[in-house]
């Protein structure tokens, strides 16, 4: 998710407007929403990033789900949630299969057998990717019964596929982790010096 500056001056200067302050001498910290923005948009670009490197992106689908929420103001904290598929914590942290495999937050299967939506979702991908392959055909049509065969076999594969996710886990990417250090190491600087700014401009 690529942000920029006066998007992220707009989405503040919106959220203030909704805050809302009858004492016009108040601090009206706009640069420090501002580069909270500019650091969450920062965050999920690192997230994107290291996801893709991690060969774990295979639909793309995980990676367009992070985004950020709508911020929050409640006790004087504002706090802008992450959003993503339920499923990214599980990519991040992995999942302990039932033969082998480890997840870094406790996370394990529980049956070598794939559920319905496990396997379609294998399905899917799998005839995405031939598609996304293969430009010519090789054939102008296929009967009823190669039809009925292709159909058969794509599925054993998926099957195949779901059973050994589930026998041999899913291996922990670290994505969401590595950005929140990476992000971190921003965040102290660039907001102590937004809030100066904020301050000065009050003045």
């Amino acid at each position: 998710m690529s942000i920029s500056k006066s998007q992220a001056a707009a989405l503040a200067e919106g959220f203030l407007e909704t805050q809302g302050s009858d004492d016009k001498s108040s601090l009206r910290p706009k640069e420090t929403f501002t580069e909270l923005i500019l650091l969450a948009g920062e965050f999920i670009e690192d997230a994107q990033s290291n996801l893709n490197h991690s060969n774990s992106n295979a639909s793309g689908k995980l990676s367009e789900s992070l985004t950020i929420g709508e911020p929050t103001h409640q006790n004087g904290v504002v706090e802008a949630d992450i959003l993503m598929n339920f499923y990214g914590q599980f990519i991040n942290k992995g999942v302990k299969g039932t033969r082998s495999g480890a997840s870094t937050a406790g996370y394990s299967f529980k049956t070598d057998m794939p559920g319905r939506a496990m396997v379609a979702a294998i399905e899917k991908y799998i005839s995405r990717a031939k598609k996304s392959t293969s430009s010519v055909k090789k054939y102008k049509g296929y009967g009823a019964h190669e039809t009925k065969n292709k159909t058969i076999s794509q599925h054993d594969h998926a099957f195949a596929v779901a059973r050994s996710i589930k026998m041999h886990g899913i291996k922990a990417t670290g994505f969401l982790d590595k950005a929140i250090l990476t992000t971190s190491a921003k965040i102290q600087e660039r907001l102590e010096s937004a809030f100066v700014t904020d301050i000065i401009n009050s003045i």
